[in-house]
C-alpha cells in the first residue's frame, strides 16, 4: 500500500540544530556520597575564614597573605586608641570639674589610682600631678577600660587599611636602605 519510510521522520535540513545536538546529555550520576575533596587540605585559617559570614571575609583575607603587617597594624591600633584616649580624657577631667565616676565601676577606679599613684612616686613626679589629678588620670582609665569592646571593634575594622597605608609603605622604607 504504503512505500516503505513514507511516514518516517524526514532528516533536518540543518543536521546541528537536530534534538539530538541541541538536548543536553544528563551525565550518569551515582546516588552515593561524593568522593572527598582535592588532596590538597586546607589550612586552619581558611578554615576558620570560610566558617565567618562572607561581610567579614574581605578584612580576614588579607590575614593570610600579610600576617605580621595585619597584626602589627592592630596592636599599634589598638595602643593608640587607648593612650590618646587616656590623656585626652584627663586633660578634660582635670581642666573641668566634670567626671563620669559616679557612672564607672569603684573597682576600677580604685585599682588606677593604686597603680598611678605608685607610677608617679616611683619617677617622682609628686610635684607635677597632686591627688585630683591621679583621681582623674584614674577615672580616664576606667573610661578607656569600659570602652575596650568598641577599641578592639575598631582596630579589627581599621587593621587592613592602617596595614596599606602605613605599616607596609614604612617597612618597605625601612627595607630599602
Amino acid at each position: 500500500m504504503f512505500p516503505p519510510g513514507r511516514f518516517l521522520r524526514p532528516k533536518p535540513r540543518f543536521p546541528i540544530l537536530s534534538p539530538r545536538f541541541t538536548k543536553p546529555k544528563v551525565p550518569f550520576r551515582r546516588l552515593t556520597t561524593p568522593p572527598p575533596s582535592s588532596p590538597l587540605k586546607q589550612s586552619r585559617a581558611d578554615r576558620i575564614i570560610s566558617k565567618l559570614p562572607k561581610y567579614l571575609h574581605p578584612y580576614t583575607r588579607p590575614l593570610l597573605t600579610h600576617p605580621t603587617s595585619h597584626l602589627t597594624s592592630f596592636l599599634i591600633l589598638h595602643e593608640l586608641t587607648a593612650v590618646i584616649p587616656l590623656f585626652t580624657l584627663f586633660a578634660v577631667f582635670n581642666l573641668t570639674s566634670w567626671n563620669p565616676a559616679d557612672l564607672l565601676p569603684v573597682e576600677w577606679i580604685e585599682t588606677g589610682y593604686t597603680r598611678f599613684k605608685k607610677y608617679i612616686e616611683k619617677k617622682g613626679l609628686e610635684g607635677w600631678i597632686d591627688g585630683r589629678g591621679v583621681m582623674d588620670l584614674a577615672i580616664a582609665w576606667a573610661v578607656v577600660k569600659a570602652l575596650m569592646p568598641v577599641r578592639v571593634l575598631g582596630s579589627v575594622w581599621a587593621a587592613p587599611w592602617f596595614a596599606r597605608r602605613v605599616v607596609m609603605p614604612v617597612v618597605g622604607l625601612v627595607g630599602r636602605r
